[in-house]
């Protein structure tokens, strides 16, 4: 991994590979960002102006992609996306 990325930039494409790998829309890359954050359904709504069932409906669709059933390792999975990302 490069060294002269910010934690912010190595985010950003820890997220993209992730997003890349397991096809994810531009919608849902855009949650997926915030759920690797830690965020929940009702934060994810008011950021991105759509209901609270739309953000659920991308969150369910994102967690059959990647095959995972918590947040944690979604988590886990886009902090382990380092090596691809570099």
């Amino acid at each position: 991994v490069p060294s002269n990325l910010t934690e912010k930039e190595l985010f950003e494409r820890r997220c993209a590979a992730v997003a890349e790998l397991y096809q994810l829309s531009p919608r849902e890359t855009d949650i997926l960002k915030f759920l690797a954050k830690g965020r929940n359904a009702a934060y994810i709504q008011k950021q991105l102006y759509i209901s609270e069932g739309t953000a659920r409906t991308h969150m369910r669709h994102i967690y059959k992609k990647l095959d995972i059933h918590t947040q944690q390792e979604l988590m886990d999975l886009v902090e382990g996306a380092e090596e691809e990302a570099a």
